[in-house]
């Protein structure tokens, strides 16, 4: 049986998982996961990257999977950690906890670039005494007074 502890570190697992699924994050987490379930077994590690392939191909099949079916996806993943850590002995178990956790922290590591803000709730954009204000710029912006009327001739 594992206590509290472990088992809130399995569900991060799966959380970590099915947040990754899709996004840029997924290749990383996949590969770590893999060495982590594999413990030096190469051959296990295989197994469980196909796996991880698989089941994110059948859940990313739809093209946008409901709050359900990520529920239910982040749920195998951390049943599967479970099952990994009961089946380890104490020492091997306490190592393997060791890894999860740093694994874990990496993913929960926010990736944000130099200028980039990482907002976990609303995010407010307001320009104020001719200022510019937003939340993505893609090109150049240029201040300067506004040009002049045009007046019509005529």
């Amino acid at each position: 049986m594992l206590t509290d502890e472990l088992l809130t570190l399995a569900s991060a697992t799966g959380a970590a998982v099915a947040t990754a699924v899709g996004t840029d994050a997924w290749e990383g987490l996949r590969a770590r996961l893999g060495r982590w379930f594999g413990r030096g077994d190469a051959g296990h590690e295989e197994g469980v990257l196909a796996e991880l392939d698989a089941s994110a191909s059948e859940l990313l099949a739809s093209g946008a999977p409901t709050e359900a079916e990520f529920e239910r996806y982040r749920a195998a993943w951390r049943d599967r950690v479970v099952a990994a850590l009961v089946r380890l002995d104490e020492r091997d178990r306490e190592d393997a906890v060791r890894d999860l956790r740093r694994l874990i922290a990496q993913e929960a590591a926010p990736r944000v670039r130099s200028g980039d803000v990482n907002a976990q709730g609303d995010v407010k954009i307001r320009a104020e005494h001719g200022s510019l204000a937003s939340g993505t710029i893609n090109g150049n912006v240029n201040f300067g007074p506004p040009p002049p009327p045009v007046r019509p001739q005529g």
